[in-house]
């Protein structure tokens, strides 16, 4: 693991030096999200802010690739996220310089190997295969529509990740993190492990994925002093495209042992209209606690129950290939114990508009 680590950090400090005629193949690449947000939420005022990466997380990357003959390749991905309203980093990736994405790949007839800071398959990045939702991972997490808990396990550090060559459109997936988050040289027993098997499918109008995910928390312990359980997600979702309609569907179930057990369901469906493309999709999140967390909640005379219901809805509107304008309307609220724990983050509505560029 070390030693991957070790290459793309090299990789990243040589780039600079190297000359357009030496790396034919590098590219710099990215996009800029920009748009103005209203935001309402129960027991707060109305705000208006601008907002960067709501529809497209903006980033920027640079990304190589090599043909080493009889086809065979290495390629490599180190990607940035950034706030493009403050020129400041992205905050959830802390003060990484590649947060979003930091990894070095070999590919050839056996299929591809990727080594680094992966997305993980219940995700997206390079190396995720989420299908079913119509927005994807976006609108972001400070979105009304987007609010949600444990049913992502989002990036890894230290991870392998496998992939089969396609057999008529079928691809299977494997992925393996050393530590969940961070350096990876405390004993094995000590660190959080990711493991993830997927298999995805996309043939002609088909494009879907199954997801069998767990994070074995063995470096975190319960506030009795005991291991916590591990965590398990499944994931199913695809889409269909019938030409004048896209419908989508995803369903999710998480499970942690006495934590909590967790399920979700989306539909959704793409339109094109006017030019553009409408798209629009209802989500639930229901479940209850476990164990002994339900038997904590009940000592505090709490509801175990968790339901959350969304609706979102969008447009966007191409200017080029490169450059669309979106606008979303979206509206989530929450029941018995989300209701009573986080009433703020869980009722409210969010308007708003804003232009993508990629280059």
């Amino acid at each position: 693991m070390k030693k991957s680590s070790l290459s793309i950090f090299l990789l990243g400090a040589a780039l600079p030096f190297i000359t357009a005629e030496a790396t034919p193949n590098v590219t710099l690449y990215g996009a800029v999200d920009l748009g103005v947000m209203a935001t309402k939420t129960k027991h707060s005022s109305t705000v208006v802010d601008m907002r960067s990466g709501f529809s497209y997380a903006s980033r920027w990357g640079i990304r190589g690739v090599e043909d080493l003959g009889n086809g065979y390749s290495v390629g490599f991905i180190l990607e940035q996220g950034l706030v493009a309203d403050t020129g400041d980093m992205e905050k959830a990736l802390g003060t990484r310089a590649y947060g979003r994405e930091s990894s070095l790949n070999v590919s050839g007839p056996f299929g591809k190997l990727t080594f680094g800071r992966l997305g993980t398959l219940g995700f997206f990045q390079s190396t995720g295969i989420l299908k079913g939702s119509v927005f994807g991972v976006s609108p972001t997490n400070s979105s009304a529509f987007n609010k949600g808990r444990g049913l992502s396990f989002g990036r890894v550090d230290n991870a392998i990740a496998y992939t089969t060559p396609s057999i008529s459109g079928l691809t299977f997936h494997a992925m393996y993190s050393n530590k969940y988050e961070g350096d990876d040289s405390t004993k094995w027993s000590s660190n959080n492990h990711y493991y993830g098997l997927g298999a995805k499918l996309t043939r002609t109008a088909i494009d879907a994925s199954a997801i069998f995910e767990v994070l074995d928390n063995k470096g975190l312990k319960t506030a009795a002093g005991t291991r916590e359980k591990p965590t398990y997600h499944f994931t199913i979702g695809g889409s269909y495209d019938l030409k004048s309609f896209k419908p989508y569907a995803i369903y999710v179930y998480s499970h942690q042992e006495n934590v909590t057990d967790l399920h979700a369901f989306a539909l959704g469906s793409s339109v094109p209209a006017w030019g553009g493309t409408f798209k629009a999709q209802a989500r639930v999140i229901f479940g209850r606690t476990d164990g002994t967390a339900r038997r904590s909640n009940n000592k505090k005379s709490a509801s175990n129950e968790q339901f959350e219901w969304t609706l979102g809805a969008g447009y966007d509107y191409p200017l080029s290939k490169r450059t669309y304008i979106w606008s979303f309307a979206g509206y989530s609220a929450a029941t018995h114990q989300w209701k009573e724990k986080d009433s703020i983050l869980f009722n409210g509505w969010q308007i708003g508009s804003g232009l993508v560029h990629k280059f």
